[in-house]
């Protein structure tokens, strides 16, 4: 969305580099605020966000409330995803598939997506070993990896060109999946749909048949009381797992990473003791993964949220940035302390709609940090001075990630 650089008001150079110092003052002061610019309201406290997660009287995840929804095109494939999400579906349905995808998550197939995701990070972790000069860790390492893992733990064939495909096929999704998405992002993402929810139709019928140890054979034969899953559900929950994972794990890789490389004690405690590898990365997805970004939701009535009059159709963004530095909900929350209680992280969502994908997102960030740990070499330096960024919505995202892994080692001498 063009922002209009005579109404700016959050969207200052400061709050594009660090949202933090505004935020507790809205938060104090205003903590439901108007942003003209997107316009939406901007809710900053923990409790306002728990609450909005959790009560559909106020509010829904479902983008079809939105004032601003530009429907896709009637009889299109994205239609069809966009009324059949598991977003839009009514509470007991909603219920219905939650409950049989979890009966795909047993202990024996998250080990299994362990393993799966180690060999992905492994296979990308390893052209870093032994690098020199200046790496971008981001477009190498945590960019391509989410794609991947989903490629693979989906049972995509481990074939490159196959792989390859998915991936692509996977970016040109997500595009159409951010609020602001545009006819022509929408449109863009159709032969993509159409692509991959025939080739995940195909796998789902070669499983019922023979299954194998990978997610869809999981979904296929998950039941609930006889109760099973359409093929139409297993498309429409990978479709969802590319669209809220990729672009998110890929960044909050980088953002872990990036981290790390600024605090080089933790860094080096975290590479001495891999134990805390589970700490480091919640405490990197409430002190800084999101900034001022978070959920969207959308109010489907009229509501006085503290002393702000929402209004039907508006929407409302749920603030990671505010509510995981609430002081009300963490001690001194400013702090980076990876020994913190994380009991009240908000990052994944709460109550019904908590992220289906929680344990493929945090097992991917723990191998992802876990791996990079083992190639970026002690006293690598970030090249600030390399990073470059682009306005995405409230803050600026890293587009790279520049660490210098330090000189060619010097020749051995003749003789």
């Amino acid at each position: 969305m063009a922002i209009d650089a005579e109404t700016r008001t959050l969207f200052t150079d400061e709050f594009m580099m660090n949202p933090y110092p505004e935020i507790a003052r809205l938060r104090a002061e205003e903590p439901v605020h108007w942003v003209p610019e997107l316009g939406c309201w901007f809710v900053t406290r923990h409790d306002d966000v728990k609450r909005l997660l959790n009560d559909p009287d106020i509010a829904t995840p479902d983008r079809r409330a939105w004032e601003g929804h530009v429907p896709p095109e009637p009889g299109s494939y994205l239609a069809w995803v966009t009324d059949n999400s598991i977003l839009a579906l009514s509470g007991a349905e909603h219920a219905r598939v939650r409950r049989l995808v979890s009966k795909a998550f047993t202990p024996k197939a998250i080990a299994r997506m362990e393993d799966q995701i180690r060999e992905v990070v492994a296979r990308f972790a390893a052209p870093l070993a032994g690098r020199t000069g200046v790496v971008d860790l981001m477009g190498e390492y945590t960019e391509p990896i989410p794609n991947t893992v989903i490629s693979r733990i989906t049972g995509i064939p481990a074939i490159d060109g196959d792989e390859r495909r998915f991936r692509e096929l996977a970016q040109a999704l997500i595009g159409a999946a951010i609020p602001f998405a545009s006819p022509e992002e929408q449109a863009a993402a159709e032969p993509a749909l159409l692509e991959l929810s025939a080739w995940v139709r195909r796998l789902a019928g070669e499983r019922a048949a023979e299954p194998r140890d990978d997610l869809i054979s999981d979904l296929v034969q998950a039941h609930d009381m006889g109760d099973t899953m359409t093929a139409d559900e297993i498309v429409l929950l990978v479709t969802a797992l590319i669209s809220a994972g990729s672009e998110t794990t890929a960044l909050g890789g980088m953002v872990a990473l990036l981290t790390l490389l600024l605090m080089p004690d933790v860094l080096e405690r975290v590479r001495a003791d891999r134990s805390l590898l589970p700490q480091a990365v919640n405490e990197v997805l409430r002190h800084t993964m999101g900034g001022p970004g978070g959920l969207q939701r959308y109010a489907v009535r009229d509501v006085e949220l503290r002393g702000a009059q929402v209004r039907a159709g508006q929407m409302l963004l749920l603030s990671f940035g505010g509510a995981n530095r609430d002081p009300e909900a963490f001690d001194d929350p400013d702090l980076f302390d990876i020994d913190r209680d994380h009991s009240n992280l908000l990052s994944f969502g709460h109550g019904p709609h908590y992220c289906l994908g929680v344990h493929l997102a945090r097992t991917e960030l723990r191998c992802m940090v876990d791996a990079a740990l083992d190639v970026i070499p002690p006293g690598a330096e970030l090249r600030l001075e390399q990073l470059q960024l682009r306005p995405f919505g409230m803050f600026s995202r890293p587009v790279n990630l520049p660490v210098d892994f330090g000189p060619a080692p010097a020749p051995a001498p003749m003789g």
